[in-house]
């Protein structure tokens, strides 16, 4: 039955499997719609043949066909099963019959090998060329190319594209290029996105259209715009969004692409006060703020007017906050400070300025001030009006007081700057009031003349002029060298935001040097002038401390923060030395330089003693044998295990002689120090009246180092030593606190200005806030240092392959 059925279904097989090998193979797709319904009812024909085919040529076999299929596949002769199945016609012949049966007992003795021989489906003589292996082969080659789109592809080959025929199929390329104000990179839509776009008001759409009969048209809301032809087949459009809530792209009537919007409206930036505005020190104007914009803000700044009505003030405040400032910009009737915005273009800003108000006019009188914060579109944001008197000079030579008197008389009243010269001459008259300062005599005899002779020039003029005459009179060269030391700072700070090469940072980081050097030494020669006054007056509660040496440490590290690439850290830490600087007094400068309390001198000790610990540690780890890394160790925790093989019989090697004498020389070292623990220990209690309990850990892990080292054993000494540094900067951490706190009880502000321990961790008891940049650490710096002498090194090595030192010296660009 099979053999049949497979002869009469062989032509039907044949058609279903090269019709589905071309459908997988993709052939109907590259036919035109009507080439492709001809050959769909080509096939249907061919169909139908074989199904004719298949019924007229099926039959079943009989019960004939079946014994002689046997016969023929036992190989047995004179056909066995049909000579038993004969019957004898004369049956009364006995010599016949007889005969007769003789036969069929022959015919009985070869059932024993009647046998059922496999499938002979005779396909070979149907299908002599074989053409039936050609439509196996294309279907498993289509199953092996279009298996996985298997459904897609015959769905395709069954039903005619009629809508191609008016030309080629349309393509939509579409891309959201955002607002210049928002920052934001261009967006490549997809057109079968079903997702709600978020566009930024003023985005603009820019689209291509490839193909097509049609001229397409982008519809937003309905309303339709076509695109502009570049050629006889492509297309292209651009426009700005405003408002919308649906945009889609079509071509004749296709839709190439349909989007749901939703427009982003851009806020204006919202600005406060952060603190109220203080007056520092050095009598400069600290105003600060705190302000957000969605996507980032453009300029801050602080506009000064004076009241024109009386009214009820909505805030009242004697100082302000925020950071770094620039000079002032006057406008008529209002003054105008710009503000720092650190990074440039961020979202949130926190920031403080620093402003030498005392020479303006309005000094000493009441202002309103008001924070405003403006985006990159140019929308304004305001903060409510806050009412504050503006710091004035109080001057204290009698000849500086007469100068500014006369400033501000020719201030008021321009118009009598005749009378104000003849003054001018009548205080220059006098050298010996002054301290026979010959420059003081000159500007001042120069500037009398201004006013007599160029009557053009208007008065504002000389007002600067007459400013620095009275400052350098009142004391000395500290004004001119406190102004230089501003403008320095503020120079520096505005080439960090806006990215100033090494170069020009160098240039400007001389440049404060030489001004902090300047001001410092300007510092010391008043403070010895006023060393009477600094004994009888009180410290000012704000003020803070700071010796020479710990301003230089960290212009170095601004200096090296720059040179790394943390342009961010840098400006921060630069920030935070304008503070200081600012809240600089100079009676208490020439306290730190006299040496300080006996607990401030054990605490200066106790710093030296952790970081010479910390030395002593690195030179133990560098001669301390290391064994070798497996595999495994990766598991124990990699590098954090190297220090545990080094005890005996654990090491990768037995220890050289130069590296047992070099831990015994350490071993010296480590008694030194443990030395000077105890001098510490013996100034503190003299002090402070109290030893932190840690201290006493320490000394034992000292002693357990150096007996550690002097019998060669490093991976112990490192232990004991790192036991040693945590007791140090713990005892550290809770002196220092508990000076702040009696500091703060006595009501003298902030105890110093270190920030960090010595070690270079972040001081826990208070001090500056770096939450906003993560300013590196000493450590972190020497492996940055360590990592950039090494690209150097590398970029040297001309033996190294070409991309790779292309890819070196792309890394050093930035430095």
């Amino acid at each position: 039955m099979w053999e049949m059925a497979w002869r009469a279904l062989l032509p039907l097989i044949c058609v279903l499997g090269l019709f589905l090998a071309l459908a997988l193979l993709a052939l109907p797709a590259l036919l035109s719609p009507w080439v492709h319904t001809a050959y769909l009812a080509l096939f249907v024909l061919l169909l139908l043949a074989a199904v004719w085919h298949a019924v007229t040529h099926w039959r079943h076999p009989g019960h004939e066909n079946i014994a002689r299929r046997l016969e023929t596949d036992s190989a047995l002769n004179h056909r066995p099963l049909a000579a038993l199945e004969d019957r004898l016609t004369n049956a009364h012949d006995a010599h016949a019959a007889a005969l007769w049966r003789a036969h069929q007992r022959r015919a009985q003795g070869q059932l024993g090998r009647l046998r059922i021989g496999l499938p002979r489906p005779g396909l070979p003589k149907a299908d002599p060329w074989a053409a039936r292996s050609l439509v196996f082969l294309l279907l498993a080659a289509g199953l092996f190319v279009g298996g996985l789109e298997a459904e897609e592809r015959l769905n395709r080959s069954l039903q005619p594209d009629f809508s191609a025929s008016a030309g080629p199929a349309a393509e939509l390329e579409a891309w959201l290029n955002p607002p210049d104000y928002t920052g934001l990179p261009p967006v490549k839509l997809d057109p079968n996105s079903v997702e709600t776009l978020r566009v930024a008001q003023g985005s603009t759409v820019m689209a291509r259209v490839f193909g097509g009969g049609d001229v397409p048209r982008l519809l937003l809301d309905g309303v339709a715009s076509p695109f502009r032809r570049i050629d006889a087949q492509n297309f292209e459009l651009s426009r700005t969004i405003e408002v919308g809530q649906r945009l889609a792209v079509a071509s004749g009537e296709h839709a190439l692409a349909d989007w749901l919007l939703e427009i982003i409206a851009d806020q204006p930036p919202v600005i406060d006060s952060d603190q109220d505005p203080r007056v520092t020190a050095r009598q400069a104007l600290r105003l600060s703020y705190k302000a957000s914009d969605d996507y980032g803000l453009a300029k801050v700044w602080a506009e000064i007017r004076l009241p024109q009505i009386k009214k009820r003030p909505q805030k009242r405040s004697t100082g302000g906050s925020g950071t770094g400032g620039q000079k002032a910009e006057p406008k008529e009737g209002v003054l105008s400070l710009d503000l720092p915005v650190s990074p440039p273009g961020a979202k949130d800003a926190r920031e403080a300025g620093f402003f030498d108000l005392t020479p303006h006019p309005w000094a000493g009188r009441l202002v309103t001030l008001e924070y405003l914060a403006r985006d990159d579109k140019g929308q304004v944001g305001k903060a409510e009006v806050i009412i504050l008197r503006l710091p004035k000079r109080q001057f204290t030579h009698p000849v500086a007081r007469a100068i500014i008197e006369q400033r501000a008389d020719l201030s008021q009243h321009p118009k009598r700057r005749f009378m104000v010269a003849l003054a001018l001459f009548a205080i220059s008259s006098g050298p010996e009031t002054y301290g026979h300062d010959q420059a003081a005599y000159l500007m001042l005899w120069t500037t009398a003349r201004r006013l007599q002779i160029n009557r053009s020039e208007p008065a504002a003029a000389v007002l600067d002029i007459l400013w620095r005459i009275a400052l350098r009179i009142e004391d000395g060269n500290m004004s001119l060298a406190e102004r230089d030391l501003r403008e320095a700072q503020e120079a520096l700070m505005a080439a960090l935001a806006e990215g100033a090469d090494q170069d020009e940072i160098d240039r400007l980081m001389d440049r404060l040097q030489q001004a902090m050097d300047k001001y410092l030494q300007a510092l010391m020669e008043q403070s010895q002038q006023n060393e009477q006054a600094r004994n009888s007056q009180p410290m000012d509660p704000n003020a803070q401390t700071m010796d020479a040496e710990e301003l230089q440490k960290m212009l170095d590290r601004i200096r090296e923060l720059s040179r790394l690439g943390s342009k961010d850290a840098a400006r921060e830490m630069l920030r935070k030395l304008q503070e200081m600087l600012e809240n600089l007094e100079s009676k208490r400068m020439t306290a730190e330089k006299r040496g300080g309390s006996p607990s401030e001198k054990a605490m200066r000790k106790l710093g030296d003693l952790l970081q010479r610990q910390q030395e002593l540690m690195d030179k133990t780890y560098q001669q301390t044998p290391r064994r070798r890394r497996m595999p495994w160790d990766k598991r124990r925790g990699g590098d954090g295990e190297e220090g545990k093989g080094d005890r005996p019989g654990e090491s990768g090697g037995a220890m050289g002689s130069g590296k047992r004498r070099a831990l015994g020389e350490l071993a010296g070292r480590q008694g030194a120090l443990r030395g000077q623990l105890g001098e510490v220990m013996r100034q503190l209690g003299e002090g402070m009246g109290r030893i932190p309990d840690a201290m006493g850990g320490v000394d034992q892990a000292m002693r357990e180092s150096q007996k550690a080292l002097r019998s060669g054993r490093g991976g112990p000494a490192l232990s004991s030593q790192r036991q040693a540094i945590d007791g140090l900067a713990t005892s550290f951490r809770e002196l220092a606190e508990e000076m702040m706190r009696e500091a703060q009880d006595d009501g003298q502000g902030d105890f110093g200005l270190n920030q960090e321990d010595p070690a270079g961790r972040p001081f826990q008891g208070g001090g500056m806030d770096t939450s906003r940049v993560m300013v590196p650490t000493e450590s972190d710096m020497q492996r940055a240092r360590h990592i950039l002498d090494e690209l150097r090194r590398r970029a040297g090595e001309r033996a190294r392959p070409r991309p790779e030192r292309n890819y070196i010296e792309r890394l050093l660009d930035r430095f």
